[in-house]
């Protein structure tokens, strides 16, 4: 019972993986959101290392979403720059803040990009609203304190002690940068692999891309629990055999043939069945 329990355990984890391998397969989708005319769009350049996106101090430039796909250490990301999050009356411009809104609920990672030069308590209710909006969402946050090339010594000191604030502590992903002048841009995209990496897929740390291997490991799964089920209800052995061959050919489809007599063999001479 306990060798069929750990090796559903593995199954399940392998499952639960899909949804951030599917994500990894396509490009992990990251939503770069915040006011207009906090540098979104310099930000997206940078990361891209071009003049992909219209960078002007006319707020609300960005109309539209504009994608782009770089890739970090073998995993593409595909970042999305949205317009800027306001109240606004040109039907246009509002749609695009409804395609925002859209886009921030398929990214897997949101950067929030803050103007570090507001007022600590605008910083602060700023950060509490995007994280209100994400509370409960499988996402990860940055949040990231902008143009910070253009504060004091002092300011800056301000602005990254947390005690100042209560909607940020020591547990979000706070990053102090500056777009315009590529500041810490290599340590954001060294925090988005790591964020990827550091994913808890299992215990041997294995991610499941293919539908196909989803979808056996998900035929595999059904087929053990229904051996731990039988085997409490003190099923016969040759109804067990029967799921148990039904596992192991799912399992067969992504590994190769392992239905064998010698498996099935050792599994039963390890449940002590009929003894």
């Amino acid at each position: 019972m306990e060798l069929v329990e750990k090796i559903n355990r593995l199954i399940g984890s392998l499952i639960d993986s899909f949804k951030l391998g599917n994500v990894i397969k396509h490009g992990v989708p990251v939503a770069i959101t915040g006011k207009p005319n906090v540098g979104k769009s310099t930000l997206l350049n940078a990361l891209l290392h071009e003049e992909r996106a219209i960078v002007s101090e006319i707020a609300g430039t960005t109309r539209d979403v504009i994608e782009d796909v770089i890739t970090i250490e073998g995993f593409s990301f595909r970042f999305i720059d949205t317009a800027g999050l306001r109240k606004v009356t040109d039907t246009i411009e509002t749609l695009g803040i409804e395609k925002t809104f859209e886009k921030i609920d398929q990214a897997y990672i949101v950067l929030y990009v803050i103007d570090a030069t507001e007022n600590n308590k605008e910083i602060d209710r700023l950060a509490g609203k995007i994280k209100k909006r994400l509370e409960g969402k499988d996402k990860k946050l940055i949040i990231l304190l902008n143009k910070v090339d253009i504060l004091n010594e002092k300011q800056l000191s301000l602005l990254k002690d947390l005690r100042n604030f209560k909607n940020l502590d020591s547990y979000d992903k706070i990053l102090y940068i500056s777009a315009f002048y590529n500041e810490n841009i290599d340590q954001l995209a060294s925090l988005l692999l790591s964020i990827i990496k550091q994913r808890d897929t299992g215990e041997h740390d294995v991610i499941v891309t293919n539908i196909r291997h989803y979808e056996a490991l998900t035929k595999a799964g059904e087929a053990l629990q229904r051996v731990m089920e039988g085997m409490k209800t003190g099923l016969t052995s040759d109804f067990l055999a029967m799921d148990i061959r039904e596992a192991l050919h799912y399992l067969g489809e992504i590994t190769g043939e392992v239905t064998t007599d010698e498996i099935l063999g050792n599994i039963f001479s390890k449940f002590c069945i009929g003894k």
